[in-house]
C-alpha cells in the first residue's frame, strides 16, 4: 500500500514530463536568426531615452537574449500609439464611481534592414478592472499607477513572444 502510494506520484510526474508539458510561466523565448540583432524604435519621440523604448529593449535582452542595436542597418521593431485610458465600470448608490476599467492599447510593426515593411502593423489591447475606494484614495492612485506599468509590461512580452514566431518571407535576407 505504501509503495503505491509513493509509485503512483513517481509514474504521474514522468508521464507529464515524458510529453514534453511545462509551465508557460514567464519564460525566455527564442528570436528567430533574421531577429536576433534588432533596434527599437518609437514613432514620434523626439525623447533620447523614451521610457517605452527602453522598456521594450530590456523586455528583447531579459526574455528573448537579443542584441539591441542602434544601428540603421538592421530590422527595426517599431512602437507607435501607446494608449492609456480609463473608463468609469460601475457607480455606487449616491452616484459616485466605485470601479473602473483600464485600457491599454499598443500598435507595432517590423521593418526590414532596408525600410521594406517585415510584418503588418499590428495592435494588441489588454484591459484590467479596479474597484475604486473614496476612503482610500492614496492606496488606490497607486493600484491604478501599477496596473498601467503591469499592462504595459505585459503588452511588451506579448511583442516579444509574437516576434518569436516570426517567419520571414522565403525572399527576405535581412
Amino acid at each position: 500500500m505504501k509503495i503505491t502510494k509513493l509509485l503512483l506520484p513517481g509514474l504521474a510526474a514522468v508521464l507529464i514530463a515524458g510529453c514534453g508539458f511545462q509551465l508557460r510561466g514567464q519564460g525566455t523565448v527564442k528570436l528567430p536568426e533574421s531577429l536576433a540583432t534588432i533596434r527599437v524604435m518609437v514613432a514620434g519621440s523626439q525623447v533620447a531615452n523614451d521610457p517605452l523604448r527602453l522598456a521594450m529593449e530590456d523586455m528583447l535582452r531579459i526574455y528573448a537574449g537579443a542584441t539591441v542595436a542602434q544601428a540603421s542597418d538592421t530590422p527595426t521593431l517599431v512602437l507607435t500609439g501607446e494608449n492609456i485610458n480609463s473608463q468609469v465600470l460601475t457607480v455606487d448608490a449616491s452616484g459616485k464611481a466605485s470601479g473602473y476599467l483600464l485600457r491599454y492599447e499598443i500598435s507595432y510593426s517590423v521593418l526590414g534592414a532596408t525600410g521594406e515593411e517585415l510584418a503588418p502593423p499590428q495592435t494588441l489591447r489588454l484591459q484590467r478592472d479596479y474597484r475604486f475606494n473614496p476612503l482610500n484614495v492614496l492606496a488606490k492612485e497607486q493600484e491604478e499607477e501599477n496596473l498601467k506599468r503591469e499592462l504595459r509590461r505585459d503588452a511588451l512580452y506579448q511583442i516579444v513572444r509574437r516576434l518569436a514566431r516570426f517567419k520571414p518571407a522565403p525572399g527576405d535576407a535581412s
